[in-house]
């Protein structure tokens, strides 16, 4: 019989950004530290998008971007086009503005393609609205979003912030072809600090400045990494996510060159078609189900008020055909 394991431990982290995030207090809890105090595996996690919508948005933000009355035609844009919106804190004061979109090819891809405009402030409504339209784009570029909103949840306001600071004090750190961003709210504030890599659509937790640079130039191997991982947006469901990580974890680094695509098969079994690099096409199936359930609580909260739990997603059976 065929024994599942987990998929993947989270370690302890102390960040370079300083010693991890408090307790709050005796009986507050705030949601990061709660996740590495019971190893919180973040697999599954990243969400699952057709796209991205970014775009340069002054400060402050709502606690949700979408609550900005001035976006409600863009939100109204990304519902119906299956996008999540990221709100970007400009790079220059009262200068141009960049709009950015990231879409999953039909099909399956490596990577989002990546279309961008860049406009004048008074126009980045419009051009939200136009930019499915435009063609994507030829040359490549990396973008590195680092989620500080600490309106959101203050774990992402404290450790997000102070690690997007850190990078931005020297572009070397990451390279002069990688835009770092500070952005809104990208879900799972409680790995804080959170990045997402675009145009992989890679998304990572417990974030420091060594990680993330090793994460965006795949410095030494993968394995140690991807107890950090969140999972692929491109992928179809967080089951598909769990079981394209146990597949890095076989194939390295290549994996995220290479087109692939997933389902859910029913009964657990799961599958995930990659296209290799000779041009032959490689399943890997396995069995994924949800292993044990921690209790969650909103940060800041006492644990006696927590009601949420997370499920932590186990593969097993991984085979390839």
């Amino acid at each position: 019989m065929c024994r599942g394991t987990r998929a993947g431990r989270v370690p302890q982290v102390t960040t370079s950004n300083g010693p991890e995030v408090p307790l709050a207090s005796a009986s507050r809890v705030l949601c990061s530290s709660w996740a590495r105090d019971q190893k919180l595996d973040p697999i599954g996690t990243a969400g699952c998008y057709r796209g991205y919508l970014l775009l340069e948005w002054p400060l402050p933000w709502p606690r949700d971007l979408s609550e900005d009355p001035a976006l409600e035609p863009v939100v109204s844009l990304v519902r119906r086009e299956g996008l999540r919106l990221q709100g970007l804190v400009p790079a220059s004061g009262g200068g141009s503005r960049r709009i950015i979109a990231y879409r999953w090819p039909d099909g399956g891809g490596a990577r989002f393609e990546r279309t961008e405009l860049v406009v004048g402030p008074r126009d980045v409504i419009a051009a939200a609205l136009a930019i499915l339209d435009e063609q994507p784009c030829s040359e490549e570029t990396t973008d590195v979003l680092v989620c500080t909103h600490g309106r959101r949840d203050r774990c992402c306001g404290s450790l997000g912030t102070a690690l997007a600071q850190e990078l931005l004090a020297d572009h070397r750190q990451l390279g002069d072809d990688v835009r770092l961003w500070r952005t809104s709210h990208t879900g799972g504030h409680r790995f804080a600090a959170t990045a997402l890599v675009l145009p992989q659509g890679t998304a990572w937790a417990f974030c420091d400045k060594d990680t993330l640079v090793r994460i965006v130039h795949r410095i030494g191997p993968v394995g140690d990494l991807l107890p950090r991982y969140r999972g692929c947006a491109g992928m179809a469901s967080p089951a598909v996510q769990a079981l394209e990580r146990a597949v890095a974890r076989e194939v390295g680094w290549p994996l995220f060159d290479m087109k692939r695509r997933g389902a859910e098969l029913g009964d657990g079994r799961t599958e995930l078609v990659v296209e290799e690099t000779s041009g032959e096409s490689v399943v890997w199936e396995a069995v994924v189900s949800v292993g044990r359930e921690v209790l969650m609580p909103d940060c800041g909260m006492s644990m006696e008020l927590a009601t949420r739990t997370e499920q932590q997603l186990v593969v097993g059976c991984l085979q390839r055909r």
